[in-house]
């Protein structure tokens, strides 16, 4: 997995930390059913914290963990160092295949985790200072309402039937994905938040928990390329990328984008 060196960008001025979940007016209304068919993959290796947690936690779940707004310059910035021609794309997010404005940055927050113990409880752990490691590591992009959302494209398959990665969180309005077959967030992860996503694929995903929302199953459901992963819900939708477990800035021009 590539880790970008750090070029001439400067980092953004200190900003008063604090939680930042934007409000979503709806503009449009969020699709209760889908006929999209995801298909379900086996875990490879052990599940996420040997399942002794469910899936409300900061590690899946971007809107728990938090961010805040950053001082970063609103467009695709170049940094220097390797680059890894299979990471993946957000340009093919859309159909077709574009590189949208940037709305809005934030930085995430660092994680207390509080996980140990007989029966530990949600969300495991509290918010701790503001992550600076980049000037920024969640970007809002902007859509319109309504417009199908696809995953960051990337060609790697991890099983068959085309498929490339594997759904690890997924609720009305928020999704993560792994582009590898492994219930962690070690390797390419993406975050979304302020989508629709795909009713079909929220049913799919929540048939593979038990009742308390820890793994039960075995398999989780996988994505294709140009698959629809979900529809905008109004002006933007809010992603951030994750590379062997540490955000990553997704502005960078060489490793996200074409």
């Amino acid at each position: 997995m590539l880790r970008p060196l750090r070029a001439a960008v400067r980092a953004p001025a200190t900003l008063t930390p604090r939680a930042f979940l934007p409000s979503v007016a709806l503009a449009t209304a969020c699709p209760t059913a889908s006929s999209t068919v995801f298909d379900l993959v086996p875990i490879e290796g052990a599940y996420y914290k040997n399942n002794a947690l469910t899936d409300e936690n900061a590690d899946f779940r971007l809107s728990i963990l938090g961010y805040a707004p950053a001082a970063a310059s609103l467009g695709l910035v170049d940094y220097g160092g390797h680059t890894d021609s299979n990471a993946p794309k957000f340009n093919g997010m859309f159909e077709p295949n574009r590189t949208p404005a940037i709305r809005a940055a934030y930085q995430v927050y660092g994680w207390n985790w509080a996980d140990g113990g007989p029966a530990p409880t949600p969300p495991y752990g509290t918010r701790a200072a503001v992550n600076t490691s980049w000037p920024a590591h969640v970007i809002d992009l902007t859509t319109t309402a309504g417009e199908t959302i696809q995953i960051p494209e990337r060609s790697v398959v991890i099983w068959s039937g085309n498929n490339v990665a594997l759904v690890l969180y997924a609720s009305e309005s928020e999704v993560t994905f792994a582009y590898t077959r492994n219930d962690s967030v070690m390797g390419y992860v993406v975050h979304m938040l302020n989508l629709c996503v795909n009713p079909a694929l929220v049913a799919a995903y929540r048939a593979q928990l038990t009742g308390a929302g820890k793994r039960a199953t075995g398999y989780l459901p996988a994505l294709k390329v140009g698959q629809t992963l979900g529809t905008a819900r109004a002006g933007w939708v809010t992603v951030a990328i994750r590379d062997t477990g540490a955000y990553m800035d997704p502005r960078s021009r060489k490793d996200w984008w074409p």
